[in-house]
């Protein structure tokens, strides 16, 4: 997700954005990650931490 909830306002995934917040949908805990792209760009984003979210609707769940 792109979005995280941090100290009550909501945080857009970034390189200066703050490391661990909360899932909007469900509160369980996020934690930021990075990815490259195909061009090397970085892309940044939430994910929930392992264990936790499994019913967020948020969720990225492929082929479901």
């Amino acid at each position: 997700m792109r979005e995280a909830e941090v100290e009550g306002r909501l945080v857009v995934a970034g390189p200066d954005a703050p490391k661990v917040g909360t899932c909007p949908e469900c509160g369980a805990e996020v934690q930021k990650r990075k990815r490259r792209t195909m061009d090397k760009t970085t892309t940044w984003y939430y994910r929930h931490k392992r264990g936790q979210g499994k019913n967020c609707p948020r969720r990225y769940r492929p082929g479901r």
